[in-house]
């Protein structure tokens, strides 16, 4: 059946997307993901020089769809309502929101020796030298705060694109390390992604069932993943992330690759059927640590 066919069961094609945090990485494959599955995606980010060399190198290999880029910081409302403008003046609605904009948070420096030979004193000394409030509050307005705030700017654009056919979607970029039990040495971090896990399903409740909206809303906790647009990326050690992933609990022994991504993007964005779901793509890191506690 040609409705079953991936280029009917994937097609974007009309449809208007917005991916935050958009001009690099991850972020950069989600976009690209659904441009080229039709879609008109409108990247946004701090930096212009991004964004715009995104779209320059990105647009001749779209096919059909379209890369626009929009600066704008998700942590200030003033911007976040000027995306939304900028959107509104060209389209009627918004089909698909990305909440992808995150930053890293501090992490802890321990002596190389295991942490049970440690005494409280060094554990305590540890994390309060390495870690502030500043830090903590900064993490959470980036990783967790502001998809409440873009998704609530873009509600109304959101709910316009609602028709029989079709229910809006958002996606929150979130992290395996807010599922697992383990603090991985940057607990300002994975706190902020549990958090963002939560909110996903809060809204995702609100928005679809209390409110009856049509707006669903869905995320996706990537593990590690390399990219052609970032490189392989390397950890504090001078490990390749490849290497790196070495020796953790991941059964598919290897970093995820970018088109794997950008399938579940797809996936989430199309399936009028899902919603408040957290889907971990991690070649099985969660379930292997849940199975060794």
């Amino acid at each position: 059946m040609s409705s079953l066919t991936a280029s009917t069961l994937f097609d974007l094609t009309g449809k208007v997307a917005l991916v935050t945090g958009g001009g690099t990485g991850l972020g950069l494959t989600a976009a690209l993901a659904l441009a080229s599955n039709g879609a008109t995606v409108y990247i946004s980010g701090r930096r212009k020089e991004k964004l715009d060399q995104a779209v320059a190198h990105y647009s001749s290999t779209i096919g059909t769809g379209r890369l626009i880029a929009v600066q704008g910081d998700v942590s200030s409302k003033t911007d976040l309502s000027h995306i939304a403008s900028t959107i509104s003046s060209f389209h009627p609605c918004l089909h698909i929101l990305v909440n992808n904009a995150g930053i890293e948070g501090p992490m802890t420096k321990f002596p190389p020796t295991s942490l049970s030979t440690l005494t409280a004193k060094e554990i305590s000394e540890a994390h309060l030298t390495s870690e502030s409030f500043e830090q903590w509050d900064q993490l959470f307005r980036i990783n967790t705060s502001s998809l409440f705030f873009s998704t609530m700017t873009f509600l109304p654009l959101l709910h316009a694109s609602h028709t029989p056919s079709w229910t809006s979607s958002v996606i929150n970029i979130t992290s395996i390390s807010g599922i697992v039990k383990l603090s991985q040495s940057h607990y300002a971090y994975n706190a902020s992604k549990a958090a963002a896990n939560h909110l996903t399903q809060m809204l995702s409740h609100e928005l679809r069932f209390r409110t009856n909206l049509g707006v669903r809303v869905n995320a996706i906790a990537p593990g590690l993943f390399s990219s052609e647009m970032t490189g392989a990326g390397r950890s504090e050690a001078g490990k390749t992330r490849e290497e790196d992933v070495k020796g953790h609990e991941n059964p598919a022994g290897r970093v995820g690759r970018e088109e794997e991504y950008a399938q579940l993007v797809l996936v989430l964005a199309r399936n009028g059927f899902m919603t408040g779901q957290i889907v971990a793509v991690d070649g099985g890191f969660v379930s292997a640590v849940a199975a060794n506690r």
